[in-house]
C-alpha cells in the first residue's frame, strides 16, 4: 500500500494497539504450564510460519502455520499462545534476502494475528463453556480466526486500497476457506486425539505441512504467466489472510 488515508492510518493504528494490549493482558495474567510442550510448540510454529509461498503478481507471502496456531490457542494458556501467535507472525515478516520489509508491515501482521489468536482463544473458551464437543469447539475457534484474520485485512483494503469491504472479504473467504478449514481439521484431530505429548503429533505434522507447502509453490510458480490482473488482485487479498501484509 503505496500512499494510505489518514483514516487507514488510524485504523491500522488502532490494530496495533488492540494486539499490544491482548498481548499485555496475556502475560499479566500469565500461567506456566507444561514448559516441554510450549517450547516444542513454539519451535515448530516458527518453523511453520518460515513455509511461505510468494503469491505470483502480488507482494505478498502464504504461510502454513495456522493449524499450529489454532493448536496453541487451545491447548496452551492465553498468555503462552499469544506470545507465540506474535512472535511466529514477526518471524513470518522476515524478508528474505533482497526483499524489505518495513517496521510497520512488520507490526500490523503481528498484531492482526495477535488479535486473531485471541479471537480462537475466545471462541474456543466460549463453546467448551457452553458443553460444545472437542473438536466442534476446535471448528468454532478456526472459524473465529478465519473471520478476525480476513476481516481486519478486508477493512484495511478497503480504507487504504478504497476495495469494496465486502467484496474483498469475499474474495479472501473464497480463496482461503479452504485451507482454513483443513487447518480447523488438522488442530482438532490432533487436539482431541490425544491428552499427552501433543507436541509429538505436532511434530509429526510438520511433513504434512511442508508437503502443502511445496504443493502450493508448484501450483502458483505454474499459474504466474497466465494470472489475469483480476484473478492477481483477488489473490492479492488472499495472500492477505494467512500473511504478511503490505503496509507501507
Amino acid at each position: 500500500m503505496e500512499k494510505i488515508s489518514l483514516i487507514a492510518k488510524v485504523f491500522i493504528a488502532v490494530i496495533v494497539m488492540t494486539g499490544i494490549a491482548m498481548l499485555v493482558n496475556g502475560l499479566l495474567y500469565w500461567k506456566s504450564g507444561e514448559p516441554i510442550e510450549l517450547f516444542a510448540l513454539l519451535i515448530m510454529t516458527l518453523i511453520a510460519s518460515r513455509l511461505k509461498v510468494k503469491l505470483p503478481g502480488i507482494n505478498g507471502t502464504m504461510s502454513v502455520n495456522v493449524p499450529y496456531l489454532l493448536i496453541v490457542a487451545v491447548r496452551l494458556h492465553g498468555g503462552e499462545a499469544l506470545v507465540i501467535a506474535a512472535l511466529a507472525s514477526l518471524v513470518q515478516s522476515i524478508p528474505a534476502f533482497k526483499v524489505r520489509a518495513t517496521f510497520i508491515r512488520a507490526l500490523f501482521s503481528s498484531a492482526a494475528i495477535t488479535n486473531s489468536v485471541a479471537a480462537a482463544i475466545f471462541a474456543f473458551n466460549l463453546a467448551s463453556a457452553h458443553g460444545v464437543l472437542g473438536p466442534l469447539s476446535v471448528s468454532t475457534a478456526g472459524a473465529a480466526f478465519f473471520l478476525a484474520n480476513t476481516v481486519q485485512i478486508a477493512l484495511v483494503l478497503w480504507l487504504a486500497e478504497a476495495h469494496n469491504p465486502f467484496n474483498a472479504w469475499l474474495g479472501m473467504a473464497r480463496l482461503s476457506a479452504p485451507y482454513y478449514v483443513l487447518s480447523a481439521a488438522v488442530a482438532a484431530v490432533v487436539c482431541t486425539a490425544v491428552q499427552f505429548a501433543v507436541w509429538g503429533e505436532a511434530l509429526a505434522l510438520l511433513p504434512l505441512m511442508y508437503s502443502i507447502y511445496s504443493s502450493y509453490r508448484l501450483y502458483f510458480a505454474g499459474s504466474a504467466a497466465f494470472q489475469e490482473p483480476a484473478v492477481a488482485t483477488t489473490m492479492r487479498m488472499h495472500a492477505a489472510t494467512v500473511t504478511s501484509t503490505t503496509v507501507k
